[in-house]
């Protein structure tokens, strides 16, 4: 894909906080994030309306089979499961022992399993960006069994995703500007971390969000940076959106594939109100709330 303009990218809804985390929904609406601890539901004509009272500060979300909003809450470190009726449970704040603190980003797969990455052990999440420490793990939850702690050890874990197969999990290891995957066991456990793709990926390439399109691209967000790009199946890095000067784009941090045969790209960020999105080549993965053909 060549490089766009920023002047394509267009944005729907307004006055949503800090909507770190967006994901699409099949009738053509959006869910994000907001920052006053709850879900923002941005219709197809951009008008938006909210719900739940999570309390602390939403990071990534997801949707599950089910169709509830699965959001890992940096805030208050709880992943918490919001119906629409604004009722939510808390399905994770601990593993292994450990206190999860800085949960931010979940991802459920084919099989019902909810991953989550835990970025930092430190309350003080801004410390853990000045003074990264290897505190980061990857925890899975799954029915019948206690939350497990599957990869460890990681400088700031992020965004992550499961490639189309289920074969790898994939995460973004913002602290040391590069992407980490692990071979899933068949019982669920990972192999040793490998690197993919470049490392560094750039000079401002602190990763955040990462999700697949149908042609294995693996695109990710850069916050600092303020662009978006993909790596290729080869990991080679390509980027398809730059704005300098944050026209549109405010520090973005996921990405998600919504829209007709989910040809269309929707960013969340950290200081925007609003949700960018453009045209894509390829069709997103497909996540387990997007029904089959």
């Amino acid at each position: 894909m060549n490089h766009m303009n920023i002047s394509e990218v267009k944005t729907i809804g307004n006055g949503i906080l800090r909507p770190e985390g967006v994901m699409a929904l099949n009738d053509g609406s959006l869910y994000t994030a907001d920052a006053r601890g709850q879900i923002a539901h941005v219709q197809p004509d951009g008008r938006v309306d909210f719900f739940g009272d999570l309390g602390g500060v939403p990071n990534g979300i997801c949707i599950d089979p089910q169709g509830r909003c699965i959001v890992a809450n940096i805030g208050n470190g709880e992943v918490q499961a919001l119906s629409r009726d604004g009722s939510h449970e808390v399905l994770l704040t601990q593993a292994e022992g450990r206190r999860m603190r800085a949960p931010n980003f979940p991802y459920v797969d084919s099989r019902g399993r909810l991953w989550v990455s835990n970025s930092t052990e430190k309350e003080d999440i801004e410390s853990a960006l000045w003074h990264p420490l290897p505190d980061g793990c990857v925890v899975v939850v799954e029915a019948g069994r206690e939350p497990r702690i599957v990869a460890d050890g990681l400088y700031f874990a992020n965004g992550l995703t499961l490639d189309r197969d289920e074969h790898y999990l994939y995460v973004a290891q913002t602290m040391r500007r590069n992407i980490v995957r692990y071979a899933i066991e068949p019982d669920g456990s990972c192999g040793p971390a490998e690197i993919f793709g470049p490392s560094p990926l750039a000079q401002l390439g602190l990763p955040d969000g990462i999700a697949f399109d149908e042609a294995g691209n693996l695109w990710i967000t850069f916050p600092q940076w303020n662009a978006v790009g993909y790596l290729t199946p080869d990991g080679e890095l390509e980027i398809v959106l730059e704005d300098p000067e944050k026209r549109i784009l405010r520090r973005p941090a996921n990405i998600c594939f919504g829209g007709p045969d989910r040809r269309t790209a929707f960013i969340g960020s950290l200081d925007g109100t609003t949700i960018p999105y453009f045209p894509v080549p390829h069709p997103g993965m497909r996540l387990v709330h997007q029904p089959r053909p």
